[in-house]
């Protein structure tokens, strides 16, 4: 009889931990960016003009097929203050059914769209585990083949839908933390949203001219080296 009660003791939380896993809603994000680390050489200068970090709020709204990354609308509604803004006018949409990853970016007064094939990458799953947002999270991180950078991410079974922030996502949970290069840029789950989601909020953004990434940031580095180039002028 005991083991028949411990059976059943399991199998209710087995049934509880199913019935509580979130696979539709919202979730709310602070983004902090240490804008001084992403200054590129030649422009260490504009330090002393612009604060050390950016403090901003994203959301991700996604369901068991789509998940798109945005601005979270209450912040757009107190207004976004200062002239200096890193991933501003960003749209990023992953579609898991059709595994394609659309982003919508802007560049002064253009706005530009990559659509491309869902790249999967490999994680390491390291054991750690943390709670975030209510949610008992696993730590897995990598190294990105692109520049090198440390990717380290905490994901929740308890959402088990492979989304989260911009392209930090591929594990079985979602991410709700993720850690850039050593503090560089921090995204970290702070409100979790279950419920029935919208399609008009799913949609893949579709303003912009079609570009390639390659072509994207040779036209972001044209316009660095422009903006270098007129703020020399103006010392001299």
């Amino acid at each position: 009889m005991r083991i028949g009660y411990i059976l059943s003791i399991v199998y209710f939380f087995a049934i509880a931990s199913m019935e509580a896993q979130i696979t539709e809603g919202s979730i709310i994000y602070e983004v902090k960016i240490n804008l001084h680390q992403l200054l590129p050489e030649g422009m260490e200068g504009m330090k002393a003009s612009i604060p050390e970090f950016q403090d901003s709020k994203k959301e991700l709204i996604f369901n068991r097929e789509q998940s798109v990354f945005i601005d979270y609308e209450e912040e757009l509604g107190r207004g976004r203050g200062g002239w200096f803004r890193m991933s501003a006018r960003e749209i990023h949409h992953q579609n898991l059914k059709e595994n394609t990853y659309t982003v919508q970016r802007g560049l002064m007064n253009d706005d530009y769209l990559i659509v491309e094939e869902v790249e999967w990458y490999p994680w390491t799953l390291t054991g750690r585990s943390e709670v975030i947002a209510g949610k008992i999270c696993q730590l897995a991180y990598r190294v990105d083949d692109r520049d090198s950078s440390m990717i380290e991410v905490w994901f929740s079974p308890e959402i088990p839908v492979s989304v989260g922030p911009e392209r930090y996502f591929g594990l079985p949970g979602a991410v709700l933390m993720a850690v850039i290069n050593y503090n560089e840029r921090i995204y970290i789950a702070t409100e979790i949203n279950a419920g029935p989601v919208s399609t008009s909020r799913l949609q893949a953004p579709t303003r912009g001219e079609k570009v390639t990434r390659e072509e994207f940031e040779k036209i972001s580095e044209e316009m660095m080296e422009e903006l270098q180039s007129r703020m020399g002028r103006g010392r001299r």
